[in-house]
């Protein structure tokens, strides 16, 4: 897929929170339901056709994450931004719908207009069982729907794209609903949102201790990264930082100062130094920086939907 010519902003662009039009919620998060819980995270959307946005507002940062997303837009061509020889450059990911698998790296996207966009975020096992994707040749990346998974989805994906955003989650439990049960083969507990990575990792771990019943250590780790896209060391590395992205918040919104050092020891670093890298790997930025921007910049607004 080429380059397209728009220009772009820096990805590092700070973009200054903007005041929704009274009366209108301009991004929204919902938990899955019942017969999608264990599959289906969550739902997010956001509608900025409202909006008077400037380039860098258009801007929209995202953390590394162990989900395998489903992604359709409306009145917006959206796509990624990355380095090339002579500064940013802006690459549309050239279709209406995508799939991008787990993200070992913070990501920035970009449209150059404003516009609708929603995102279905689903357990990398559960998206395989359910989609029948490979979940390597999604990995670090955003495809077209249409290239990774089988045209009998298509009539999932126009429904999606038709739908208000109220009647989303029906859409997904009409035709998921039945395929995940038949899955599942029994009802269970599932953890909450802010559990669930922890829950992937644990599963791992479980599947490892498993396999080394029969194998080597080395090919355990060869099939863990082969069954989950990486290595159970980088999974456990991603969720231990979201437990800080959380203890932060929390103590955020309960008034009381963020004390970095104290809060690695917490939440299972070495040190401050050791976090401070880990936080800038999944988010590309300090814990202080990101701290700022998660308050103050616009183009974070996913974060705060999220954390």
């Amino acid at each position: 897929m080429p380059i397209q010519s728009l220009s772009c902003p820096d990805p590092l662009a700070r973009a200054p929170r903007i005041a929704a039009p009274s009366g209108r919620t301009t991004d929204w998060l919902r938990l899955a339901p019942p017969s999608l819980q264990g599959a289906l995270v969550a739902l997010a959307g956001r509608d900025t056709r409202a909006l008077d946005l400037d380039a860098a507002q258009r801007l929209s940062h995202f953390p590394s994450s162990p989900l395998v997303t489903l992604s359709w837009f409306r009145d917006a061509d959206v796509g990624c931004i990355g380095h090339g020889p002579h500064g940013p450059e802006w690459q549309s990911f050239g279709a209406q719908c995508v799939v991008s698998g787990t993200q070992a790296h913070p990501c920035t996207s970009w449209a150059p207009t404003t516009g609708h966009g929603c995102m279905a975020f689903f357990r990398a096992d559960a998206a395989q069982a359910l989609f029948g994707l490979d979940l390597g040749r999604i990995q670090d990346r955003f495809v077209p729907a249409a290239d990774v998974m089988d045209a009998t989805w298509a009539p999932l994906w126009n429904a999606l794209r038709a739908s208000a955003d109220a009647d989303l989650m029906g859409v997904l439990e009409h035709h998921l609903a039945r395929r995940w049960q038949a899955l599942r083969g029994r009802d269970s507990d599932q953890p909450s949102l802010r559990q669930l990575g922890r829950y992937w990792v644990d599963r791992l771990a479980w599947q490892a201790h498993e396999w080394r019943r029969e194998h080597s250590p080395r090919h355990v780790e060869r099939r863990i990264k082969s069954f989950s896209g990486r290595s159970l060391r980088e999974w456990q590395a991603i969720v231990r930082t979201e437990g800080l992205f959380f203890a932060a918040r929390d103590r955020h919104e309960a008034g009381q100062p963020v004390d970095w050092a104290a809060m690695a020891l917490d939440e299972g670093f070495a040190d401050q130094a050791h976090m401070t890298r880990a936080v800038r790997r999944i988010t590309g930025f300090a814990p202080a920086e990101f701290a700022r921007r998660f308050v103050e910049d616009e183009s974070f607004w996913m974060y705060r939907l999220w954390v």
